[in-house]
């Protein structure tokens, strides 16, 4: 079970081991199918596939997005030893990482296309639908947010370590504020 879901069974006051039994699913597109087919009774289904989900006529239980709980659902993760010995491959890795979010915000009906090319998603409205989800969640500066990975800590309790870990040991900024230094978003989003 995700971290994620673990600590929100327990926010609602589920026991994550008793209350509820997990299947793995490690395809998105196998979530849907197994409510469709009555396999499972509920799943943590993301963008496109809640879109899906919902036009097929299922009920959304929560909109992680209103929830007073801050998580992570994406980042770029390396080993402190590539940062420290590779920083100028971490850097321009970043620039263009930074410049594909630019155009994945600015070019909606690329965004689209690419989406639905890997997502394997076959209706459009619903992928724009997505799309549109997912670009007003996004920030142009993606700073991972502390509470997110005190969150995912939360979810990890069974690990003693992740009990006393602190969430800063999880965060390197130092490329961001390199570049936000160097006027690189400034010039990213000059327009």
């Amino acid at each position: 079970m995700s971290p994620l879901a673990r600590a929100m069974l327990k926010m609602w006051g589920l026991d994550p081991a008793t209350d509820v039994t997990m299947v793995q699913l490690n395809e998105m597109g196998l979530l849907v199918q197994g409510l469709v087919n009555g396999v499972i009774d509920a799943a943590p289904i993301s963008i496109p596939s809640n879109i899906r989900a919902k036009n097929l006529g299922f009920t959304e239980l929560f909109d992680m997005t209103k929830l007073n709980k801050t998580y992570i659902t994406g980042s770029v993760v390396t080993r402190k030893r590539f940062l420290e010995g590779q920083r100028d491959v971490a850097k321009r890795f970043m620039k263009g990482f930074l410049e594909g979010m630019k155009t994945y915000l600015e070019d909606e009906n690329f965004s689209i296309n690419v989406i639905q090319k890997w997502t394997r998603a076959k209706n459009r409205d619903e992928t724009k639908e997505a799309y549109a989800l997912q670009a007003r969640h996004m920030l142009k500066v993606p700073r991972t947010s502390i509470e997110g990975v005190k969150t995912i800590l939360e979810g990890l309790d069974r690990i003693p370590a992740a009990k006393t870990a602190d969430p800063h040991r999880f965060i390197d900024f130092t490329i961001l504020d390199e570049l936000e230094k160097e006027g690189f978003f400034k010039s990213l989003y000059k327009n």
